[in-house]
C-alpha cells in the first residue's frame, strides 16, 4: 500500500490505478477507506487529464468510476458537462451542421477553450451556410453567415452573396391587376356541371 500511496504522490495515475485494482482484488477488506481514497483520488485526476486532452471519452469514464466513490469537485462536474456537449457536436460534425452548431454553440459561450469549441461553431456554421447556398437557399444561408461572422469568421463575400440571393429570392407583394370580378356568381351544386 505504500508503494500505491508513492505512486499517487508521484502523479503516476495509470501505474496507480492498476496497483490498486490487484491490490483491492486480492485484499478486499484490508485498508477499505484508505484504498477508496486513493482510487478516487487517481480516478479524478487521471479523468480530468484526459477529458481536457485527446481522449475525452476514456476521461468520462475515469470521472464515472470516480464518482462511485464519492461526490465529484464542481470542476470535474463542468468538464464532464463540457465533454457531453464536445461529444454530442462531433457526432454530428460533417454530417449534420445545423445539430453541430447547436453543440458547439453551447459549448462556445460555457467553455470556448475547451477543445477548440468556438473554432468548431465557426467551421459548422460557415459548413451550415455553405450548404443552404449550395441549395440557393439564400435567406436560411445569410443568418448563418451572419452568425458566423459574428463569432469571427471572415465570411463579407458569402454574405453580400447570400443577402443578393435572399432579396431576389423574396418577391415584394403589391397589387393584384388584370383580374376577372367573381362578384354575383353562384357555386355549383353537385348536379350540375361546368359550362
Amino acid at each position: 500500500l505504500t508503494r500505491i500511496q508513492r505512486l499517487v504522490d508521484n502523479e503516476a495515475w495509470d501505474d496507480a490505478i492498476s496497483a490498486l485494482t490487484s491490490f483491492r482484488l486480492q485484499f478486499p477488506a484490508f485498508e477499505r477507506p484508505e484504498t477508496d481514497r486513493l482510487t478516487y483520488e487517481a480516478y479524478l485526476a487521471r479523468g480530468l487529464e484526459m477529458i481536457s486532452g485527446d481522449q475525452v471519452e476514456l476521461g468520462m469514464a475515469y470521472l464515472d468510476e470516480a464518482e462511485k466513490l464519492g461526490d465529484l469537485p464542481q470542476e470535474a462536474l463542468d468538464y464532464r458537462l463540457w465533454a457531453e456537449l464536445y461529444l454530442a457536436g462531433i457526432a454530428y460534425y460533417g454530417v449534420n451542421w445545423d445539430i453541430a452548431a447547436m453543440n458547439f454553440r453551447e459549448l462556445c459561450l460555457a467553455a470556448p477553450f475547451y477543445q477548440s469549441a468556438c473554432d468548431r461553431l465557426i467551421e459548422s456554421l460557415v459548413s451550415l451556410g455553405d450548404q443552404f447556398a449550395y441549395a440557393q437557399d439564400w435567406c436560411p444561408a445569410e443568418s448563418t453567415y451572419r452568425e458566423a461572422s459574428q463569432w469571427g469568421a471572415a465570411v463579407n463575400d458569402q454574405i453580400g452573396q447570400a443577402q443578393a440571393g435572399c432579396a431576389g429570392a423574396t418577391p415584394t407583394p403589391g397589387a393584384i391587376t388584370d383580374t376577372l370580378s367573381i362578384t354575383g356568381t353562384l357555386p355549383l351544386s353537385n348536379t350540375e356541371s361546368a359550362p
